[in-house]
């Protein structure tokens, strides 16, 4: 199962979704249909730095998608 998400999401928001998902084999697909810039994990926001800064969402955002990809993966599972 690929996992398609629309930014450069954080290696430690991506592990979460591999670790969690339901399937065996999960690849996680970076900047798919279009891009939000980067998907810091909370703890990097608090850590700050250029892409904490430079992001376009807000603190919580990654792990909210994290949940949401983990909801639609589930729903595929026969």
């Amino acid at each position: 199962i690929v996992g398609l998400l629309p930014g450069e999401m954080f290696v430690e928001l991506g592990l979460q979704v591999k670790k969690r998902s339901p399937f065996r084999h999960t690849f996680i697909a970076e900047l798919a249909n279009g891009s939000i810039g980067y998907i810091p994990d909370r703890r990097s926001f608090a850590e700050g730095n250029y892409e904490p800064e430079s992001a376009r969402c807000a603190a919580g955002s990654g792990e909210m998608l994290v949940e949401v990809a983990l909801k639609l993966l589930q729903a595929l599972k026969p």
